[in-house]
């Protein structure tokens, strides 16, 4: 039997802690039944720092099952801070409570012990040190506050899941979903994932959060020259550009205004421009019926084919496979 814990923090994504223990309920019931097995195959347990129950983000009260140091966890998954991700003023205060942990999670990570995290539960484990020399996801939108807390960590946002051997990190707060299916393919068998996931109805694993992400522009700075550029081009986009005629809004000179561009954003001006066309373009898709083509010219790009490379590459499909899967309007509209 594969002992889990799963870790979880004030203000935490309660319905994810919940729904870990639902999917090994679940695997236990999936793996007993066709091998004729009498032990479950997961013993899944919550714990908090302190044994006390935490109240979620939500307001509901989550309740630790076990005493933590009662149990000897072959798995540790900690939980998602829904807070650092839409609040990142309280990135302090969201992980000021899990620091009396950090001895421990160490240490469980000497004996052997497998570590995952959910969302912004890979800001726990780099402040713990535990992401040293691995390759680490974490929510899309918490990505440039992971970046500008720990520059030397590896940051893969776009991916939904990274396997680093011992130490995972999913995106995500659903993401708990695909790291539930892949933690049961390992320590179980493909066979009960899949049969996990057609209990529970759900999709194959995904694998990305690229389609998800959305591109918020960097303004957190004091650069007021760089700040009316990117107003500026907020409100200009879809026009036929130069980067000399945005360094004039400016009022800097061409050199000038690319180094602290990308010094006050961490983007180049031309990618910020193609950051917000495809913004635009990715609304369009949702929201209209407009043929893709004009689309396309109508964020300001005269080169089809070359736009299309762009979006696929950015956003990790095509602006087909965008508009199926996110477009809100119905296929028979005007």
């Amino acid at each position: 039997m594969f002992n889990v814990a799963i870790i979880a923090f004030p203000n935490c994504h309660a319905s994810g802690v919940h729904g870990i223990m639902d999917f090994f309920t679940v695997a236990n019931y999936c793996g007993r039944a066709p091998a004729g097995r009498s032990e479950p195959l997961f013993n899944c347990q919550v714990v908090t720092v302190d044994d006390e129950p935490v109240r979620g983000y939500s307001g509901a009260v989550v309740t630790p099952t076990i005493r933590r140091g009662d149990f000897r966890a072959d798995l540790i998954v900690v939980g998602s801070s829904v807070e650092a991700t839409v609040r990142a003023e309280r990135l302090e205060q969201t992980l000021a409570p899990a620091r009396p942990l950090h001895g421990w999670l160490q240490e469980a990570l000497e004996q052997g012990t497998v570590l995952a995290s959910v969302c912004t539960g890979s800001f726990v484990l780099a402040e713990a040190g535990l992401l040293e020399d691995q390759v680490a996801t974490t929510h899309w939108r918490a990505a440039s506050l992971f970046r500008s807390r720990y520059p030397h960590i590896r940051l893969e946002e776009e991916q939904l899941l990274v396997d680093n051997g011992q130490v995972i990190c999913a995106g995500g707060a659903t993401a708990f979903m695909d790291l539930c299916v892949y933690l049961v393919e390992r320590f179980a068998s493909p066979a009960v994932a899949l049969a996990c996931s057609k209990m529970l109805v759900l999709d194959g694993r995904r694998t990305e959060q690229a389609p998800y992400m959305a591109f918020y522009s960097q303004k957190a700075h004091q650069d007021i020259a760089i700040r009316k550029a990117q107003s500026w081009l907020e409100q200009h986009y879809a026009e036929a550009l130069t980067i000399d005629e945005v360094a004039a809004v400016a009022g800097l000179g061409t050199r000038t205004f690319k180094r602290r561009f990308k010094e006050a954003t961490g983007e180049t001006p031309i990618g910020y421009l193609q950051h917000l066309r495809i913004e635009a373009a990715k609304h369009l898709l949702e929201s209209s019926r407009d043929q893709t083509a004009r689309i396309i010219w109508s964020v300001g790009y005269e080169d089809a084919s070359s736009f299309r490379r762009l979006f696929k590459r950015t956003v990790g499909c095509t602006m087909e496979q965008y508009r199926k899967r996110f477009s809100y309007v119905s296929p028979h509209a005007a």
